[in-house]
C-alpha cells in the first residue's frame, strides 16, 4: 500500500493541476461569443459566454415590414439559439475538466448535470422548451393608468 504522504502529493499534485485546467478555461471563455443569424437571414445575434447579449444586427431592412410578434418571435428564437450553442461551448470546454476528476460515486450531489447547470444545450430541445414554459414573446404595450 502507498503512504499516506505520496498519496496526499499526488492528490494536491492532481489538484493543481485541475486548478490550471479551470484557470485556462475560464480565460477563454472570457473572450468567447457565439454569433448567429436567424433562419430569415434580417436578423443576427452574438451571446457572450454567460448567455449575455453583446450585439445585434438587422440585415437589410426587413425588421421593418415585419409585425411586432413576428420580429419579437425571431428575435426570441434567434437569441434563443445562440445561448444554446454558447452553452455548448462552456459545456465542452469544462467537460473534459470534469471528466479527468475521481469519481465519487454514489455520493449525493457529486455528478455534474450539465444540462441542469446550463440549461439545454439543444437547440432544438431549448427552443421546445421555451415554448412549453410559455416563453413566446408577446406583442403588447401597457400603458400606465392616469
Amino acid at each position: 500500500m502507498e503512504p499516506v504522504e505520496e498519496r496526499l502529493a499526488k492528490a494536491m499534485e492532481a489538484l493543481e493541476s485541475t486548478r490550471a485546467a479551470v484557470a485556462d478555461a475560464e480565460q477563454r471563455l472570457r473572450r468567447a461569443s457565439v454569433t448567429v443569424t436567424s433562419k430569415d437571414r434580417s436578423v443576427e445575434v452574438t451571446v457572450g459566454a454567460q448567455g449575455d447579449l453583446l450585439a445585434m444586427k438587422f440585415h437589410d431592412g426587413k425588421y421593418r415590414s415585419m409585425p411586432p410578434a413576428q420580429l419579437a418571435a425571431v428575435l426570441v428564437e434567434t437569441i434563443g439559439q445562440a445561448r444554446a450553442r454558447m452553452s455548448r461551448q462552456v459545456v465542452d470546454t469544462y467537460r473534459p475538466i470534469s471528466e479527468g476528476l475521481p469519481q465519487l460515486t454514489g455520493i449525493p450531489g457529486t455528478e455534474i448535470e450539465w444540462d441542469r447547470l446550463f440549461g439545454s444545450t439543444d437547440e432544438e430541445n431549448a427552443s421546445a422548451a421555451r415554448k412549453k414554459t410559455g416563453g413566446t414573446p408577446r406583442d403588447e404595450i401597457l400603458e400606465d393608468s392616469p
